[in-house]
């Protein structure tokens, strides 16, 4: 009877000690809901996304121009350089100038 007795008790327990982890588990699914950005937030994240593309573009074409650029020989392939390199600087700028307008633009807190 003793042996009964201590074989269910420490089924209980075992059955207990598994169970409670995991009803607390399911309990816990639920995400919180990502806090609300601001309007100023939202225009800042707008900016700076735009200016990113920007710069990858200008990053970009300077790199299709570069590799073009090695395909040529003596001054052609100096000029070539030195374009690419200038448009380079003026897209950056560009962009640049247009970030900074758009962070003044953007609503107040």
């Amino acid at each position: 009877m003793k042996r009964i007795l201590t074989s269910a008790a420490l089924c209980l327990t075992l059955a207990l000690s598994i169970a409670a982890p995991a009803s607390l588990a399911s309990q816990k699914t639920g995400k919180k809901a990502a806090p609300k950005m601001s309007a100023r937030a939202e225009a800042l994240k707008k900016c700076n996304s735009d200016y990113t593309a920007a710069a990858k573009t200008a990053n970009d074409s300077y790199a299709a121009a570069v590799k073009d650029a090695k395909g040529k020989k003596g001054k052609e392939r100096t000029g070539a350089m030195k374009a690419a390199s200038k448009a380079r600087a003026d897209s950056l700028a560009a962009a640049r100038k247009a970030k900074a307008d758009c962070v003044k633009a953007a609503p107040k807190m």
